[in-house]
């Protein structure tokens, strides 16, 4: 990429800013990471740690609705290394981050040619502090981190120029992707838009086509191959995920989009403001998607772009709608929907750069560029969250180490997971000990 002089200063500054927020998340990371494993990691770790399976059991290991995929994989191959600290895998974690926000800007590169300074936008969306229950407090890299990442490499395939190895690579992200925590609703966006290539080939020669064909059923099977052996796991603990009212739904979709924004609550602003977004978002879908499906052949590689994000974040979202409307509004502000939602808000983005007349894409990127900048600072009920989930893990380690039972921890510090008989809890403790990983890894002296 080669810069003017005036753009190399432009760049270095954006860059600065960049490394700025980068750093800042890591410095929240080291200070409220306690290496010990909270809540859902003392299950879904019994596919890596707590048991004895192959890579593949590994990648199709499920855990709740989804399944471990690269994120399993990723954490056997690396965590040993590291004694399974949890300090150091919210690091790890914080440098997926990281990487997605690189990579991010790339695409937009790829896509549009050059780099603005409204490309501050895709820094301040990846490093806001509201994604902070998936990087360092119940670190899961297949549940929000590793799964954007994977999408965000998806989208940049798009505009890889090689036609030949393009779609294969297309095909391969796919099925990786859709394995791997929600990444699994792209499996249901990939063969469409394989489709829509292969229907654009019909001029193009008879091995071409075969091609395609291939890849585009290599897409399909592997979203089929995806529910081999599934098994209905939800993970909200409700009785009925329709029993609440119909309002409910809509209401708990709207909010969800008014997160990346740092507004919270769930009164009329909150829901007015997501459900702008939410129609942004399903206008952009709506169009995307028409013009990829009426003729491909004329679509640059913006559009599957627009609509792979768009449609992806609205997918996810009804998801997490149906799954999670029954145990409150609130839900909709959960951390760990973060990470996705910087998807909705790439697409947001990319749309307003695209737009016409001209005019518009001086002033709708940086619009939402500032709209954005609240979400760099902690909300009230998100610092308050964060500093009582370190202190819990701090001090029920303290007690632990100490030689105290885990039940008196539980009464003292509060639980460590809310079923520890279920889990298996106390023999697990036995191994970290015997073994020294984890809460044990660092000790200097572990009383028994």
């Amino acid at each position: 990429m080669k810069l003017p002089t005036q753009g190399r200063w432009h760049t270095a500054a954006m860059a600065i800013v960049f490394a700025a927020l980068a750093f800042r998340l890591f410095r929240w990371a080291a200070r409220y990471a306690v290496n010990i494993f909270f809540w859902d990691q003392w299950d879904f770790d019994d596919a890596t740690l707590f048991g004895k399976h192959s890579f593949w059991e590994i990648f199709r290991w499920q855990h709740g609705p989804h399944r471990q995929g690269l994120g399993g994989l990723l954490a056997a191959l690396v965590e040993p290394w590291f004694r399974w600290n949890s300090r150091t895998e919210a690091f790890v974690a914080a440098g997926i981050v990281v990487v997605t926000g690189l990579c991010m800007w790339y695409l937009k590169y790829r896509l549009f040619g050059s780099l603005s300074w409204t490309d501050l936008a895709i820094p301040v969306m990846v490093f806001t502090p509201a994604q902070w229950e998936p990087v360092w407090n119940t670190v899961n890299f297949a549940h929000g981190t590793l799964p954007v990442l994977l999408i965000v490499l998806y989208c940049l395939a798009w505009t890889w120029r090689n036609e030949r190895a393009k779609y294969a690579l297309l095909a391969g992200l796919n099925f990786a992707t859709l394995y791997t925590g929600f990444g699994l609703f792209l499996g249901l966006l990939a063969p469409v838009l394989l489709f829509a290539v292969y229907r654009a080939s019909r001029g193009k020669t008879l091995a071409t086509r075969i091609y395609l064909w291939c890849c585009m059923v290599a897409a399909a099977v592997s979203l089929a191959s995806f529910f081999v052996g599934y098994r209905n796991l939800p993970a909200s603990g409700c009785t009925s995920l329709f029993s609440s009212p119909p309002a409910d739904y809509l209401q708990l979709l709207c909010l969800i989009y008014a997160t990346p924004f740092g507004i919270r609550g769930t009164g009329l602003i909150s829901t007015l403001a997501g459900g702008v977004v939410l129609a942004a978002l399903a206008a952009i879908a709506a169009v995307s998607w028409k013009r990829v499906l009426g003729d491909f052949r004329q679509s640059p590689a913006l559009l599957p772009v627009l609509a792979t994000l768009s449609a992806y974040s609205i997918v996810f979202a009804v998801a997490v709608a149906v799954g999670r409307t029954c145990t409150g509004l609130e839900e909709a502000h959960a951390s760990r929907y973060a990470n996705y939602l910087q998807l909705a808000m790439l697409s947001l983005y990319f749309r307003a750069l695209a737009l016409r007349p001209a005019r518009w894409r001086g002033i709708l990127p940086g619009a939402l560029l500032v709209l954005l900048v609240p979400s760099l600072f902690p909300a009230s009920s998100d610092a308050d969250d964060m500093a009582a989930a370190s202190d819990l893990k701090t001090e029920w380690r303290a007690c632990y180490l100490s030689g105290r039972p885990s039940s008196a921890c539980d009464a003292e510090a509060g639980p460590i997971y809310p079923d520890p008989e279920g889990t298996h809890l106390q023999r697990k403790l036995d191994y970290l000990r015997a073994t020294r990983q984890n809460l044990f890894s660092d000790a200097p002296e572990v009383r028994r």
